[in-house]
């Protein structure tokens, strides 16, 4: 029970915030001067029922409340982790950048590469339903969808150029524009989880926003790692960078309150130096229109 509680204080945190916008972050904001640990929870995955998802235990750290960015520890169990690379190795493409104009192509800013992770697949689908119960009430039943997931693969010098998440221009699905279906599409939220970090060079690699500033009074760093290890700084050129630590995940409210983009989601994949990382990208959507 105490999990569950757990559970829909952090699910309730994320609704809010998305759909309330600066009314509740003007009452709530005042009220937490300092990061904020959010106890263990334990979620039983909401998975197809072909799939058997063990219970996982993962904490959360509050790191922005405006816009919403939380840091969430041990999101993903090392078996989960390889199984999803498994899954994804074998389907790598270079990765494109959408809504660039040109529709998804490949792009200097985006040096990656990246694969379409099978849904089916059931690591790939524990992770989904885990990632579902902690998205709580964002999405609505019967309206919105989770989305397919996409891991990318960072070598030595690739990197992902500052950018959005969200579209300019709200999408349609394929299978929507086959059947006439009047709907579009926006990315509401990211859940970006690191999968692997091998052999990373200290200070590349990192996940870098320079337009979020933390809490206001919780320092220019941030522990939670093991032995105190730091897992985000103060960039020199301004906002926070995040160290790729594998399990550890990222997530963030990409729509304002209007669904519109909120600019501040500015995001990069800093140059990967020494080493080779690789994460998980879950993209859920907010659907938008008469058919929504």
């Amino acid at each position: 029970m105490t999990g569950t509680l757990q559970l829909l204080t952090i699910s309730a945190t994320v609704a809010l915030s998305a759909y309330y916008g600066p009314l509740f972050l003007s009452i709530l904001i005042p009220r937490l001067q300092v990061h904020i640990p959010i106890p263990v929870l334990s979620t039983p995955p909401a998975a197809p029922a072909e799939h058997s998802c063990p219970q996982h235990a993962y904490t959360a750290q509050l790191i922005s409340l405006n816009p919403l960015l939380i840091l969430i520890h041990n999101f993903i169990p090392p078996s989960e982790r390889a199984d999803i690379i498994a899954a994804g190795t074998p389907l790598l493409i270079q990765s494109p950048v959408t809504g660039s104009g040109n529709g998804d192509s490949p792009s200097q800013a985006r040096t990656s590469h990246s694969a379409p992770l099978p849904p089916d697949d059931k690591a790939v689908s524990c992770v989904l339903g885990r990632a579902a119960s902690f998205l709580g009430t964002l999405l609505l039943p019967g309206r919105d969808e989770m989305g397919p997931a996409q891991m990318v693969r960072y070598t030595p010098g690739q990197k992902f150029d500052p950018h959005h998440d969200w579209f300019k221009r709200p999408r349609i699905t394929d299978e929507d524009a086959a059947v006439g279906r009047r709907r579009l599409y926006n990315r509401v939220a990211t859940l970006f989880v690191v999968l692997q970090a091998d052999n990373v060079t200290q200070g590349s690699g990192e996940t870098w926003f320079p337009l979020i500033k933390p809490i206001e009074g919780g320092g220019g760093s941030g522990g939670g790692g093991g032995e105190g290890e730091v897992l985000w700084r103060e960039h020199e050129d301004g906002g926070l960078a995040f160290k790729p630590i594998p399990g550890n995940a990222l997530f963030w409210v990409n729509l304002l309150p209007n669904g519109t983009g909120d600019a501040r989601t500015l995001h990069a994949g800093l140059p990967v130096e020494g080493g080779i990382k690789v994460g998980m990208n879950i993209w859920p959507r907010r659907f938008f229109g008469p058919d929504a």
